[in-house]
């Protein structure tokens, strides 16, 4: 009688020990759940509108597919503690089920981030970039191009793919009639927050370091400062940005973004997608183990609802 009374005994250890994995498993997916729900939102806020500018959609469908799978992971943990704590089979195999479904979607996911990262390095989207300035920006027919550059434009503070000259080969360029004809958009003048940071912090940053170059920005920041009243994101002189001025002591350039927008996209978005598929990948892992976690703890139940045991 002893010998059975011990094996009783660890056959309720070992059924202890697994219920407390599995829900070990659940704490963790909860967390990551949360975590990503909030990577998600940040995604979507700070680069998917770079969707048509880069020609790749992925951008979208990978953070909302993270904040899909982060919601419904989030919300099937609850239950999850439900049938362990009051040893509910059905809704046990039910919650195992869905956290399969759950690790799928995320190992597609991961994929997407995966594919994202290759297209953003690759030489097709420097390509895309400067055949959707030259056909597409300024076209009626596609209106969501000229606002997505134009954003691009305004908060990687760039203008054109690889730089300024890209607009003029562009049908928006040659379809203007009014003369002379605007050679930038709006959107690649330099705004008074850029020009407090580009000439007047210099003072405190670099303090008696190169004296010309100093005076320079001393007397850049002073122009400036004439039209802006504030460092905000209102154009600091159009004027002078777009040539139109009379006053040839103020320098066009120092008004314009003058670096291309492939670069600044390229770093960031490479930071999202490895993020999107490491962050994916790792939730992945996460939910399959915990799956197989649950289909253990099922199959010691002494009567599990399936009509089958998958481990004998």
């Amino acid at each position: 009688m002893r010998p059975f009374r011990n094996r009783r005994h660890e056959q309720r250890h070992g059924q202890s020990a697994t219920r407390c994995l599995a829900l070990v498993f659940s704490v963790l997916t909860m967390i990551g759940s949360g975590f990503i729900i909030g990577f998600g939102f940040q995604t979507l806020v700070e680069v998917s509108f770079t969707s048509s500018v880069i020609g790749n959609n992925e951008i979208i469908y990978g953070p909302y597919l993270l904040i899909t799978i982060g919601i419904l992971s989030f919300v099937m943990t609850p239950i999850g503690f439900y049938s362990i704590i009051l040893n509910d089979k059905k809704v046990m195999v039910t919650h195992m089920f869905a956290t399969f479904v759950l690790g799928v979607m995320c190992a597609v996911t991961a994929v997407l981030g995966y594919d994202l990262n290759s297209h953003v390095t690759s030489k097709e989207m420097e390509t895309w970039m400067k055949t959707s300035i030259r056909e597409d920006y300024g076209n009626p027919n596609v209106p969501h191009v000229l606002t997505e550059w134009n954003k691009v434009q305004q908060q990687f503070k760039c203008c054109g793919a690889k730089n300024m000259n890209d607009f003029v080969k562009s049908k928006w360029f040659k379809m203007q009639k009014k003369h002379p004809k605007q050679r930038i958009p709006d959107s690649c003048c330099a705004d008074c927050q850029a020009m407090h940071e580009r000439f007047c912090v210099a003072f405190f940053k670099q303090p008696g370091d190169h004296p010309e170059k100093l005076l320079k920005n001393q007397t850049i920041c002073l122009q400036a400062s004439n039209r802006c009243l504030s460092a905000d994101n209102s154009i600091a002189n159009r004027e002078v940005c777009l040539q139109h001025s009379t006053d040839y002591r103020l320098s066009a350039d120092a008004y314009r973004y003058t670096n291309g927008c492939l670069q600044p996209i390229r770093s960031t978005l490479e930071f999202f997608s490895f993020r999107i598929f490491i962050y994916s990948s790792a939730l992945c892992v996460t939910l399959l183990l915990s799956t197989i976690v649950w289909l253990v703890v099922h199959e010691m139940s002494s009567s599990p609802i399936l009509p089958f045991r998958l481990i004998k």
